[in-house]
């Protein structure tokens, strides 16, 4: 093939190279930078982000006030004392009447201890079980004739005493201060009908901290 013939064959060649690659490229750029903004969305910016804040714990509103439930827990402890009266003499009545209409054998010994003692201690011991009966007795009672308190899942009467059973734990003395000749003043809070009641607890158990803190070791603090 002569010269002029090989260079017009490579004419159209080096004419259409120039057009289908730079097409071909922003064809691809294109295609990238389009795939990339759909696929992956902005980063949010950082005012955006604090201005979201985390979820808010909510610890919820307690079902009765204070003064209320301490008023309740005042009747009830009152309504366990009033019915202990009649469940101590019951037992004892009872149990008395019992054991006095046995016929007992001075000759035969019950567990190794004579029939007189035994018979005569027996209704000692159904007046302590009668007495100890009687708050339990003395709570039911009193759930029966407030039952909008005590009932639900948890009831809120319940929800109450574990609120205020957190507030006694938190604020007593801690046990490594007590002793058994100095015990820390009203431990579980029996005492504390009202909230006058309760800030004298709290004194009180500063007050004994303090006095139980004196001169001990730092070591033990």
């Amino acid at each position: 093939m002569s010269r002029p013939m090989a260079l017009a064959a490579l004419r159209p060649l080096a004419r259409s190279r120039p057009v289908v690659l730079p097409s071909s490229a922003a064809l691809v750029v294109r295609f990238a930078s389009t795939s990339t903004s759909t696929s992956s969305p902005p980063p949010p910016s950082p005012s955006s982000s604090s201005a979201s804040p985390g979820p808010a714990h909510s610890t919820g509103s307690l079902p009765l006030s204070w003064p209320q439930y301490l008023s309740l827990r005042r009747q009830r402890r009152l309504w366990s004392t009033l019915t202990s009266v009649p469940t101590t003499f019951a037992g004892l009545f009872l149990g008395g009447g019992y054991f006095a209409s046995l016929e007992a054998d001075p000759s035969q010994l019950i567990m190794g201890i004579e029939p007189m003692f035994v018979y005569g201690g027996a209704p000692l011991g159904c007046m302590l079980l009668g007495y100890l009966l009687g708050p339990t007795l003395g709570a039911s009672l009193f759930s029966l004739t407030h039952r909008s308190i005590f009932r639900g899942n948890p009831a809120p009467f319940e929800v109450m005493d574990r609120a205020f059973f957190e507030h006694i734990k938190r604020n007593r003395v801690s046990p490594v201060f007590q002793s058994v000749n100095n015990p820390s003043p009203d431990y579980y809070g029996e005492k504390i009908v009202s909230l006058s009641t309760y800030r004298r607890w709290l004194r009180d158990q500063a007050a004994y901290k303090r006095k139980a803190m004196h001169g001990v070791p730092d070591e033990q603090l």
